[in-house]
């Protein structure tokens, strides 16, 4: 065999070594899913393209997500996420989207992008979203829920229909597992 041809074997054999090392050195990912639910309310600024806005409303929600990727509290995740709202109980707006989770440090960002449908007076209009979340997300090394609860700004912008739709909310999400604490303890009182 000539040189060429054995350096040409040599090259390809380190290659394939080099490009399979880093999967046999690897552990096993120990990420799975978490998942959270929470109750959303605070003000919501609707009507803003309208002519006769901007108007003041209550906002009231719930959101559900479901991250992956997340093996300990500094890792990012994403995932999808659903969410129901209300403005003043005079629209019920349905939608999902992607969530990103972004930590630093204690606190965490979570960035959502999605659609949504939303009824109201003009009939069912289309429409997207945009969220940003800070607060406490924790990771649970025990179970697949995660506690979130934090403050929110979104913005959702009508693409068509008669209601000329764009509206800015803000305000606080807070865990749904804080509202059933008090049954838990109460349960755990007499069942004891």
């Amino acid at each position: 065999m000539n040189r060429a041809r054995i350096a040409a074997a040599l090259r390809v054999a380190f290659t394939a070594v080099a490009s399979l090392a880093p999967i046999a050195l690897t552990g096993v990912a120990e990420a799975r899913p978490q998942f959270s639910s929470g109750v959303t309310t605070g003000v919501a600024f609707t009507d803003l393209r309208a002519d006769n806005g901007p108007r003041v409303a209550y906002q009231l929600g719930g959101r559900l997500d479901l991250l992956f990727g997340r093996a300990a509290p500094s890792d990012m995740a994403i995932g999808p996420y659903l969410e129901l709202t209300t403005a003043a109980f005079d629209t019920f707006e349905a939608g999902g989207g992607v969530a990103w989770l972004v930590p630093t440090g204690s606190p965490a960002f979570v960035f959502s992008a999605g659609g949504f449908a939303r009824t109201s007076r003009y009939g069912v209009e289309p429409g997207a979203a945009a969220t940003i979340f800070w607060g406490a997300r924790s990771y649970n090394f025990h179970s697949s829920y995660a506690i979130a609860t934090g403050l929110f700004v979104q913005g959702r912008y009508g693409l068509v229909g008669d209601g000329r739709q764009a509206d800015a909310l803000a305000g606080v999400q807070l865990d749904l597992e804080y509202f059933a604490l008090p049954f838990v303890f109460a349960y755990e009182a007499f069942a004891h």
